[in-house]
């Protein structure tokens, strides 16, 4: 593929990936004021979803808390409990639909597939607008569980246009337009929470209009122009690779020989157990990482009481701490020093974040506290995800398995294999919140970053046995000296 094809199909995918992350992050600061305004109008109305829910909650909690001191007895941290359910149902649902989307892009096609999932995405959003009710609000993130397909359909395109050498490259723009939504998501979120459209549209309350309608409104808008502008630019890249393969003039059919052959299928072996090992790295690391940031919303809100703006400026230094680090460390090093060193340093760093903020809260430090234990999350969020899916991407790439190969084993068809990959991490993100809020919610604060803490140090270790590097040894050791 011409390099300015491959530099205007990146440009597209990273523009759009950045407007659907935008409208996915313009909720996060808004879930713990918003779980609460559902409480204030469905709490103690008998059927409602809510209701139940909250009811089933406390019934669990006189069942199993032993703490006298009423730590488990927080009002607020029901409403943690709680978002950590919803957290883990959106996450599960794309555990489910991952890998489905990952099959249909390969046989669909990528551009197919992901318009697709836009349609899902608008009508969750549609949803939230006019979500008057807590069941009509859980009805619109199930929709969008279900539908969020940019992600790993922007990875699997960015994957078909490049190559080895410049897969980090592509693939830091992912994590760069996470950053930079992350950073102006959360805060048009809390900006839009403050306008109230009933009371300038009153003739949509009946409809369902709702005090956070017009962050809903937004977001819809967001995701519209993004489909429209996917529609209009976006080519078709699942079938690049495979017609130059297919190509018996080519010089890599010409080459090949028997013993080639055969040398390739032990390696198709040896990379799907890679695929493994990758698989379970990402799992762990987002239900460690997932579930503590996940909390971290609720732990300034019930510990600092955060408003909205406050969550908003918090969450926006960590994207543009995480956006610069993409850019000026991993864009520029990820493929000279190895994806895998990254990832190492980047687990590492989540270990050291988490030992900080529970310290903090262990013995009542300041906010500056929290923003040191914020700094080292956002180098975590900056480097492993991005570095492990690179690393994943490889064991699928083209040039290295042929053709006939991944025939006989079609489980390195790239869609198929990324979306197993991306569906382990939503399985991890499934279980970190929940997890992660039950022991908030059983041991406060402090113990829970605690023992997040201790169980990254142990991610560390298994990424430093078992995850492949992508540099040979000598190469590695020269960069190493250089270092």
């Amino acid at each position: 593929m011409p390099a300015p094809t491959v530099n205007r199909t990146v440009r597209v995918v990273f523009t759009a990936l950045l407007l659907d992350i935008l409208a996915f992050t313009i909720i996060l600061p808004l879930f713990p004021r918003l779980l609460q305004h559902y409480r204030d109008i469905e709490s103690g109305t008998e059927g409602t979803l809510f209701d139940c829910t909250i009811h089933l909650i406390n019934d669990f909690k006189i069942l199993v808390s032993t703490d006298r001191s009423g730590a488990a007895t927080n009002a607020k941290w029901d409403l943690v409990l709680l978002g950590g359910l919803m957290g883990s149902l959106f996450s599960f649902l794309q555990f489910v639909a991952a890998p489905i989307i990952g099959r249909l892009s390969d046989w669909l096609g990528r551009r197919k597939t992901l318009l697709l999932t836009m349609i899902g995405n608008i009508l969750s959003t549609l949803t939230w607008c006019f979500a008057n009710t807590f069941s009509l609000f859980l009805l619109s993130r199930v929709i969008g569980g279900l539908s969020e397909g940019n992600v790993q359909l922007s990875v699997a395109i960015i994957s078909d246009v490049t190559t080895k050498e410049t897969r980090s490259w592509g693939l830091a723009l992912v994590g760069i337009a996470f950053a930079v939504a992350f950073t102006i998501g959360p805060a048009l979120g809390a900006f839009f929470a403050s306008i109230d459209l009933r009371s300038s549209l009153p003739f949509l309350v009946e409809w369902g209009l709702n005090p956070y309608s017009a962050p809903a409104l937004l977001a819809l808008g967001l995701l519209t122009i993004e489909t429209m502008y996917l529609y209009a630019f976006l080519p078709e890249t699942s079938t690049i690779k495979r017609e130059s393969q297919d190509n018996p003039d080519s010089k890599e059919s010409a080459d090949s020989t028997p013993s080639q052959t055969q040398t390739q299928t032990q390696t198709a072996a040896h990379r799907l157990r890679n695929l493994q090992a990758l698989n379970a790295s990402h799992f762990l690391h987002l239900l460690i990482f997932s579930g503590m940031e996940f909390t971290l919303t609720f732990l300034t809100f019930d510990v600092f009481d955060f408003t909205h703006m406050q969550q908003g400026k918090f969450l926006g230094y960590i994207g543009i701490l995480s956006s610069l680090i993409q850019g000026g460390y991993v864009r520029r090093s990820a493929h000279r020093l190895g994806e895998k060193r990254i990832v190492v340093q980047g687990v590492t760093a989540c270990a050291m974040g988490l030992a900080v903020i529970a310290g903090m809260v262990a013995f009542q430090g300041s906010i500056a506290w929290l923003y040191v234990g914020a700094t080292f999350l956002a180098i975590t969020s900056a480097t492993v995800v991005n570095c492990l899916t690179s690393i994943a991407s490889m064991q699928c790439d083209p040039e290295v398995e042929s053709a006939s190969a991944r025939e006989q084993d079609p489980r390195l068809a790239r869609g198929r294999a990324l979306g197993q990959f991306r569906g382990r991490g939503q399985l991890g993100r499934a279980l970190g919140p929940v997890v992660a809020c039950s022991l908030y919610w059983f041991g406060g604060p402090a113990w829970c970053y605690g023992l997040g803490a201790v169980a990254m140090t142990g991610v560390v270790a298994f990424v430093c046995v078992l995850v492949p590097s992508t540099k040979e040894k000598g190469v590695e050791g020269k960069e190493a000296k250089k270092d």
